[in-house]
């Protein structure tokens, strides 16, 4: 009698550990960064707020006024000059990226909106949350520590 519960909680177990394994978001590189993106749904926005102390630029994609995440933002990471480092289609509603400490520039786009940010990052995590309903493109938006 034993033996059949140690098996359903061994098969349980192993079931809880492939859906967490699957909800896991992928970290993917360009050019030495490290980044992931996701959070659509509950189980993908618990993996990410998992990962997210891993990350020292976080970054997350919303409409004001209704409250729902948006997941159809270009992001463009480019160094202080310029340069392009790091871009990425269809990203977020969260976008969490590894930099070098330093100051960067950031461009997310959306619904013919683009939102343009400059942030100095260092080794405490720089958290920003840009609402497209809300936000003037100007804005330096919220930036919390």
């Amino acid at each position: 009698m034993q033996r059949p519960f140690t098996s359903a909680v061994l098969a349980l177990a192993i079931g809880l550990a492939s859906t967490a394994a699957l909800a896991a978001p992928t970290e993917k590189q360009q050019n030495g960064i490290a980044y992931v993106n996701g959070g659509v749904g509950q189980e993908e926005q618990t993996a990410m707020r998992a990962v997210r102390a891993d990350y020292n630029l976080q970054l997350t994609f919303a409409n004001a006024q209704s409250g729902e995440y948006r997941s159809d933002v270009r992001v463009d990471i480019m160094d202080a000059k310029g340069a392009s480092l790091l871009s990425a289609a269809n990203a977020g509603p969260m976008f969490f990226a590894k930099l070098q400490p330093g100051t960067y520039r950031i461009s997310a786009a959306a619904q013919d909106k683009t939102f343009k940010r400059t942030v100095k990052v260092g080794g405490a995590p720089k958290a920003m949350t840009l609402h497209w309903d809300k936000d003037s493109q100007e804005d330096p938006g919220e930036a919390a520590q």
